[in-house]
């Protein structure tokens, strides 16, 4: 017969804490994983253009409006006719995992398999967009899931800079008409590990984000009867193994 596993109440005295760690992504009590997760995409994009030779900033981003300012500055990459290029990351999860009815946790939050992707892309759009443009910068979101999706601009975006990191690699080698054969090898090259990078770091921010603080975990065990279903809701299919 399956047995249920162990149930572990999550510091914020609400729900459970599953197995998939669909409420600690959602939990705000665990905001400062998050953070960190953020960070550690930010620095592999960064990282990315630096390494093809622009110069960045995150310390000094203009701001969009009032206090407002996204997270990265790339100078000088020259994209559509505008000379810098404003990135802001972001990293969501698609499950939902803090709904005021629990048993929605664990439940897809949106009916299309890209509706997550396309709404955080959507939300940085709608709250930077057009204040970067009237200051003569181009904005772009840089936005993953959990479940390794990017978006298809910051996809695209990643083609341009393998695409120009080839043409570098050749004027350096003084070859300044390569074959096609050659050049489409090389951007391939750029472009699969560029794109194998921010997966790598899409990866490990998704590992960070469920990693519960020592200060935050929870010390006094459950008791053994059956927790209260409406306190400590976790999927039906979280609760058996074979």
């Amino acid at each position: 017969m399956p047995e249920q596993r162990k149930i572990t109440a999550c510091t914020c005295r609400r729900f459970a804490i599953d197995e998939f760690g669909d409420h600690l992504h959602c939990c705000t009590q665990h905001a400062g994983a998050t953070t960190g997760a953020h960070e550690h995409i930010l620095t592999a994009v960064q990282r990315l253009f630096t390494t093809a030779g622009y110069k960045t900033d995150r310390k000094h981003v203009p701001h969009s409006r009032g206090l407002k300012k996204a997270d990265l500055v790339v100078k000088d990459f020259r994209l559509a006719g505008i000379r810098d290029l404003i990135i802001d990351v972001s990293l969501r999860h698609e499950f939902h995992g803090a709904c005021a009815d629990p048993v929605r946790n664990g439940e897809a939050s949106h009916a299309d398999a890209n509706g997550a992707l396309d709404a955080a892309v959507k939300a940085k759009l709608d709250n930077y967009q057009h204040d970067y443009n009237e200051r003569n910068f181009f904005f772009l979101p840089a936005v993953m899931t959990t479940s390794g999706r990017i978006s298809g601009d910051f996809l695209r975006l990643l083609y341009i800079l393998s695409n120009r990191q080839a043409h570098n690699y050749f004027t350096r080698m003084g070859l300044l008409d390569p074959s096609t054969k050659a050049f489409k090898q090389r951007r391939g090259t750029y472009f699969y590990y560029n794109r194998a990078a921010i997966g790598l770091a899409c990866a490990q921010a998704t590992a960070m984000r469920i990693d519960i603080a020592p200060h935050k975990r929870p010390l006094k065990k459950l008791p053994h009867h059956a927790p209260d279903p409406h306190l400590f809701h976790i999927p039906s299919h979280a609760l058996l193994h074979d």
